[in-house]
């Protein structure tokens, strides 16, 4: 099998395990499914709290639009906050409701039980050449311009 089939095949294993995790979720306590893209935006405003839209469109590598589009969906799904700034109230923050953070630490846990499955089940050496590899693709892709 060759790089790109295989690492096709390992999103797509990646994707139905956090499509399974986020079932049991929703059953457990009622929360709808957020894509990739949208956890994306969370982690930006939780690493970054009481962030403004364009400086999260610029961590994010985005245009303002898009972030503005993405923001507005989380905020009408009721993940996301904005309030003025006490400081400059021209500036409006972005932070993360408290469903929000539940959904991201829901998420976090799927990142964290998906790794937890890698090292349960490969030898030390394999984790070793996984590490090395995520290492290579990673210098290996254009960086992200801040």
């Amino acid at each position: 099998m060759e790089l790109g089939d295989l690492f096709v095949q390992f999103i797509e294993r990646y994707r139905q395990v956090t499509v399974d995790a986020d079932k049991v979720e929703m059953e457990k306590i009622g929360f709808c499914d957020l894509t990739l893209n949208q956890f994306y935006y969370l982690r930006g405003i939780q690493r970054n709290d009481r962030i403004t839209l364009t400086e999260l469109a610029q961590k994010l590598g985005v245009s303002k639009p898009s972030a503005n589009a993405a923001i507005t969906k989380l905020m009408k799904d009721g993940f996301v906050v904005r309030t003025q700034s006490d400081v400059d109230q021209r500036k409006f923050l972005l932070s993360l409701s408290e469903k929000g953070y539940q959904v991201f630490k829901h998420k976090q846990r799927v990142f964290e039980a998906f790794i937890k499955q890698i090292e349960k089940t490969t030898t030390e050496n394999q984790q070793k050449t996984l590490t090395e590899a995520f290492r290579i693709m990673i210098e290996c892709s254009p960086e992200k311009k801040e």
